[in-house]
């Protein structure tokens, strides 16, 4: 079995984006109020959508690669439209949001067999 880095890396990072998407649903509220401010809330949801941006950027360069090596898009996929909808969306759809990123790490980081892959490598050689 092989992979590309940048699939377990967005695959990684697609676990970090559900935690956080979930998290920003209870803190972007409460964070406000810890602090004191009223910019608070936003330095903290800009910082989140920052995050997004990245891994969109991330997973763009993913899905390239991918098509390349001929592997699965679908996980690839799935994590552009997660994140995507935070973007969008910021907190107001985070539960949506955690579900397609969840999806997508479990489709990218799952052992598949790619015969293609074998045969690229051997015909390159």
């Amino acid at each position: 079995m092989k992979k590309l880095k940048i699939n377990i890396a967005c695959g990684v990072l697609d676990i970090l984006a559900s935690f956080l998407y979930f998290f920003s649903l209870f803190l972007i509220g409460t964070f406000n109020g810890a602090i004191g401010a009223s910019d608070g809330t936003e330095t903290l949801s800009q910082m989140l959508l920052i995050f997004a941006i990245v891994v969109i950027v991330l997973h763009i360069v993913a899905f390239f690669q991918s098509k390349k090596v001929h592997i699965r898009l679908l996980g690839v996929i799935f994590g552009l439209v997660g994140n995507g909808i935070y973007l969008l969306s910021g907190a107001y759809l985070g539960w949506i949001a955690m579900i397609f990123t969840i999806i997508a790490s479990v489709f990218i980081l799952r052992d598949n067999h790619y015969s293609v892959l074998d045969t690229i490598e051997v015909v390159n050689k």
